[in-house]
């Protein structure tokens, strides 16, 4: 009898601790980005990413929400500067946005983990108003606006950014 009582009791609390985790991290995930219809903004009470969109007017620019603590994303980092490396010539812009995490560490992990002299731009989201007027609930998002700032493509996981098919996404959407 106890055994069931136990069972019943657990799996809604479970459930209820679930559903009040604001983001997750995503294990094996996205192999590329999923074009959808392009999309305005979502409205936010937060003008941060609208002011460092407006830094890169008439370019389309990819942000990726990620945390230190989600290790999918600290494993597709290294692969994500490369790719802003890769492509800051060709005039996309490349930027983080830290969700639910403390700025130092932010600064600790980046500066671990990229390579000397690479940086990537970071709005930091520690309160997660920006990652949640965007519905990110899974860490790494990955969203990518066109020209005009409309969302065109989006991924959910851990992305390849050094796979071919990711390069001839961004160049349908640079040309």
């Amino acid at each position: 009898m106890q055994r069931r009582f136990f069972t019943h009791v657990a799996a809604p609390s479970l459930l209820w601790l679930l559903l009040q985790t604001p983001v997750l991290a995503a294990g094996a995930g996205a192999t590329a980005l999923k074009p959808v219809a392009a999309q305005a903004l979502p409205a936010s009470a937060d003008a941060r990413l609208t002011q460092a969109l407006a830094l890169h007017k008439g370019k389309p620019v990819l942000l990726n929400f990620w945390a230190t603590w989600c290790e999918p994303c600290r494993e597709e980092m290294p692969a994500l500067a490369r790719l802003a490396e890769r492509w800051q010539a060709k005039g996309l812009t490349v930027l983080t946005g830290a969700v639910a995490d403390n700025a130092k560490r932010v600064e600790d992990f980046l500066w671990e983990t990229l390579p000397e002299k690479q940086t990537l731009p970071v709005l930091h989201d520690r309160e997660q108003t920006i990652s949640r007027a965007w519905g990110t609930r899974v860490l790494p998002t990955t969203v990518v606006f066109d020209r005009r700032h409309r969302i065109v493509l989006r991924g959910q996981g851990a992305i390849d950014w050094d796979a071919p098919a990711i390069d001839k996404q961004l160049t349908t959407l640079i040309n």
